[in-house]
């Protein structure tokens, strides 16, 4: 059991130096140093907008304006070059590693439920010992 904790270790360091992963790390830093304000109203606006939700929804007075807020905080965000990039890499680098994730199961056993290309586990199946 040791020695397959200290090969994930060596695979989680691997996937550390991965060049998207040092990529991701510095937009990440660079965006929250270069974007404080945009992501504080984003924040604000989905604080409100989650508050108005759990309070009466759709029913609620505030409903509209919450709505309209947090999607226009949320548009200026993510318009940044640097934020959809990073979303762009988020999303190989978790495809990447889903992919792995399911050479290494189908390894073991074909029964055993991974994440589709969606991230999402289906139901059904599960591993037999026959």
């Amino acid at each position: 059991m040791t020695e397959i904790i200290l090969q994930a270790y060596i695979v989680l360091d691997e996937l550390k130096q991965d060049p998207m992963f040092t990529e991701m790390k510095a937009l990440d830093l660079y965006i929250m140093n270069t974007y404080q304000e945009e992501i504080k109203v984003f924040q604000n606006a989905k604080h409100i907008y989650d508050d108005v939700m759990a309070t009466g929804g759709t029913y609620h007075p505030d409903f509209k304006k919450a709505v309209k807020d947090f999607s226009e905080a949320k548009a200026t965000l993510y318009a940044k070059p640097e934020v959809s990039r990073y979303f762009q890499l988020e999303k190989s680098f978790q495809d990447d590693i889903n992919a792995y994730l399911k050479t290494m199961t189908d390894t073991v056993s074909t029964h055993i439920k991974t994440p589709n290309k969606l991230g999402i586990v289906q139901k059904g199946g599960s591993c037999h010992v026959r």
